[in-house]
């Protein structure tokens, strides 16, 4: 499937052929529809069926890359192609007018086809397929790191089963879909690497597990593996380190943690200091893990100053206590052992991308309220897959330009709306796009 089957011939032509023909922009258009249409042989064609996949695609696609709905995407495409036809458009018995792009129900029907298993299997093909073509372009490197985090979507339905969770942290809806993500960093590029829907009570590191083994099976390795304390376990820690990588994790304020940063207060320990991670004591299999502790201070601050000032008696060992937290990691320290907390505590803070790449995600589009999980899926594969063409495509665009001189920054806003002035912005019938 090329580029013309999914686009009208005239938009391709007016500058925006560039983009839209350009495979480290929005290859993940054919891989998609391949991937589709792979894993939908089963379905049958109706005898009287006028569309094919691809019609319902081009409006799927065309509705993310405009941030419009796919009522109106569906009346766009739909206008555009009835006014370059000739001859007089049918009417049926009951007044409906005969139709070149399929409506917004029978979208909804096909894309419900495709099934939750189906859209995940989708995902993890698309988005590999996108970094195999990125280190091609030397855009990553072949060992990376790995971001995991949470995000949380509301839920407006009346469904009340495991997929759906109680929450109290959106806003009209005591109700959302909780999903865990993963994400790529490597040569300062990230990317997004996966999406899970998470049911209630389901364990999430076999997921992690899962997902760590399909990466090393396409030939990536790892270099750290940065999460939140909600992933605070040993086992979990074990695998990872099993798999050749590294964890960043921040440690939770437990009594010999509390007592590690008193000691450093006091001058009778060191910034980085060995630890023993274990599992819970009631555990039936107990598992232990050697890390390292690395004493941080909050932003503001700084760690000597707060230990200069506990002991000159300007701060308390509550509120010293409170300036202090601990990133646990099971990299050994390498050469002088501050330098090196410091290299990790920086890089640490990457961690952020991860929910500065949600807050670009939502503004891809308008969010679905649709009650199928698959659905939303969907939606959610779209966006993951166009922020990573817009991230390779930008670093790209940077070395084409630094070779030039020219500093140049394409912004996500920048780039959607160019997108969206040059299929919205023509005459409705002399160009055929309608505003």
């Amino acid at each position: 499937m090329t580029v013309q089957n999914i686009f009208p011939n005239s938009r391709l032509n007016l500058g925006i052929k560039p983009l839209l023909s350009n495979h480290y922009m929005l290859s993940f258009f054919k891989k998609f529809c391949d991937e589709v249409k792979s894993r939908m042989w089963r379905v049958k064609k109706a005898r009287n069926a006028r569309y094919e996949k691809e019609d319902f695609l081009k409006v799927f696609f065309f509705s993310e890359i405009i941030g419009r709905s796919i009522y109106d995407t569906s009346e766009i495409l739909n206008e555009y192609f009835l006014s370059k036809k000739r001859g007089k458009r049918k009417i049926f018995v009951d007044g409906r007018k005969r139709r070149e792009i399929p409506h917004q129900t029978e979208i909804n029907k096909f894309l419900r086809q495709i099934g939750f298993k189906r859209a995940q299997n989708i995902l993890r093909e698309c988005l590999f397929h996108q970094f195999k073509e990125a280190l091609d372009l030397n855009v990553i490197s072949q060992k990376v790191n790995i971001l995991i985090d949470f995000t949380e979507h509301p839920y407006y339905g009346n469904r009340g089963d495991s997929m759906i969770k109680g929450t109290n942290r959106q806003k009209g809806t005591k109700k959302m879909r909780h999903y865990l993500a993963f994400s790529l960093l490597s040569r300062e590029t990230h990317l997004f690497a996966g999406l899970e829907q998470v049911a209630t009570g389901q364990s999430k590191i076999p997921l992690i597990i899962k997902f760590l083994d399909n990466l090393l099976s396409i030939g990536f390795e790892l270099n750290y593996v940065i999460m939140d304390r909600e992933f605070y376990r040993a086992a979990l820690l074990d695998e990872i380190k099993r798999r050749g990588g590294n964890v960043l994790i921040p440690a939770k304020s437990y009594k010999t943690i509390k007592k590690i940063i008193e000691q450093y207060l006091y001058g009778k320990g060191t910034r980085v200091q060995k630890y023993i991670f274990s599992t819970a004591p009631a555990g039936k299999y107990r598992k232990f893990r050697h890390v390292y502790l690395i004493l941080n201070v909050k932003k503001g601050f700084s760690l000597l100053t707060v230990k200069r000032d506990f002991q000159n008696g300007n701060l308390s060992l509550n509120d010293a206590r409170k300036l202090i937290y601990t990133i646990m990691t099971t990299e050994k320290p390498k050469g002088n052992s501050n330098s090196w907390a410091s290299r990790t505590s920086r890089f640490y803070k990457k961690r952020w991308l991860i929910e500065t790449g949600f807050s670009d995600l939502n503004r891809i589009n308008r969010r679905w309220k649709s009650n199928y999980d698959s659905i939303r899926y969907l939606d959610m594969l779209a966006r993951m897959l166009l922020y990573n063409s817009w991230k390779i495509n930008k670093k790209l665009i940077q070395k084409r330009n630094r070779k030039k001189g020219k500093i140049t920054d394409l912004t996500l806003t920048q780039n959607q709306d160019f997108l969206t002035r040059l299929f919205l912005s023509l005459e409705k019938k002399s160009q055929g796009v309608i505003g």
